[in-house]
């Protein structure tokens, strides 16, 4: 059962996070790799899946967290040979996405199977209570 995470209550990352998501389409007509990827919740890990084809993971791929926010780093190498087409794309490539609160650094895990990087990071899932604050005020 999947289940949506609230990542942030800060309007500008939820702006940045927007922009990114929606510029991925218009990323893929510039010149620069770009990473698709798909998130999601699954039996308290935030999973994230990306599409990584013709990469070596050992050589290839680097994953850092740094605060609140993952960043997966990776380079696909062009390969020399006789052509008439060619429309891969080549290069370096980083897609960072932000982590949802409560994630586990230090326990995350990641896997790389048939051209697909799979990155799975503990949370304790927890809500975020609201609480309401009393204001002093001197009874005037």
């Amino acid at each position: 059962m999947s289940t949506i995470i609230k990542r942030s209550t800060n309007p500008f990352a939820d702006l940045m996070g927007w922009l990114e998501t929606e510029s991925a389409a218009m990323r893929s007509f510039g010149s620069a790799p770009y990473i698709n990827v798909e998130d999601f919740v699954e039996e308290g890990n935030y999973v994230v899946r990306a599409e990584m084809p013709g990469v070596d993971p050992n050589k290839d791929i680097q994953i850092d967290v740094a605060g609140d926010v993952l960043t997966i780093h990776g380079e696909r190498r062009e390969e020399e040979h006789d052509r008439n087409r060619s429309e891969l794309r080549y290069g370096s490539f980083e897609r960072s996405l932000p982590l949802p609160r409560g994630a586990k650094a230090e326990e995350i895990k990641a896997t790389y199977v048939k051209g697909v990087l799979e990155v799975r990071v503990p949370y304790a899932g927890e809500e975020q209570k609201a609480t309401r604050v009393a204001i002093e005020h001197d009874g005037s």
